[in-house]
């Protein structure tokens, strides 16, 4: 960015007037928190580790529910915790291991949206800003014309500068900021939804093991001796 441009920015700003700054702040921190989301936030190989999935999906499977709940309480991930709701309510009917599932996940999801509520925030205030700063605008444009008449064009552009300047600027960020925002969330839903198959598809694989075993035990089991 050479001078001129620099120097055309600044001078934007500074024709916007005072509500330019809320404006700015609101553009610096949707920014910030898009950055983080882009960056951190809740994609299906950072949420759902298969090597973590694998080795819970093993230890369940051998029988070692109680191993496969200690790595669910030690692995600090939203998964962990969603499987781990399963795990605790295994021999419950499947019912109420969903019910348990989206329980847990309604809470996790609360994790996977974080700032988005701050998103949520920024896209109905930018554009009321941007109004606000055209009735401050305006109000300029009339006191102009009330003590200096309609022949003072610099101070009449001023006023309509400051109406347009704020006007397109809260619109532009509360456009970007929604256009991310319905992105994230929907990120974050599909997820929480991802999270909660796996979680009931490893309760299904305990449930067939399980009855594959108890059969096994009754092939197994001798004859039970008839009393005289």
């Amino acid at each position: 960015m050479d001078e001129r441009e620099q120097f055309y920015l600044v001078d934007v700003l500074i024709r916007g007037g005072w509500v330019m700054v809320p404006l700015v702040l609101c553009s610096l921190v949707s920014l910030a928190i898009i950055i983080e989301r882009l960056l951190w936030g809740p994609r299906r190989e950072r949420v759902i580790p298969p090597e973590f999935v694998g080795e819970v999906r093993r230890l369940i499977l051998a029988g070692r529910l109680e191993e496969a709940h200690g790595l669910c309480r030690a692995t600090n991930l939203s998964v962990a915790r969603v499987i781990d709701a399963a795990i605790r309510n295994v021999g419950k009917p499947r019912g109420q291991i969903v019910e348990a599932v989206e329980l847990v996940g309604r809470r996790e999801v609360v994790r996977l949206r974080r700032f988005l509520g701050i998103l949520g925030t920024i896209v109905p205030i930018s554009p009321l800003l941007g109004l606000l700063g055209t009735v401050s605008g305006m109000i300029h444009i009339f006191s102009v014309i009330q003590f200096e008449g309609v022949g003072n064009a610099a101070a009449l552009a001023g006023g309509i500068s400051e109406a347009l300047i704020t006007t397109v600027t809260g619109l532009g960020i509360a456009i970007i900021t929604l256009v991310f925002y319905r992105f994230f969330l929907h990120q974050s839903q599909k997820a929480l939804m991802d999270m909660e198959e796996v979680a009931l598809n490893i309760v299904d694989e305990l449930s067939q093991f399980e009855q594959s075993s108890n059969q096994i035990s009754r092939v197994e089991a001798p004859p039970s001796k008839r009393m005289p």
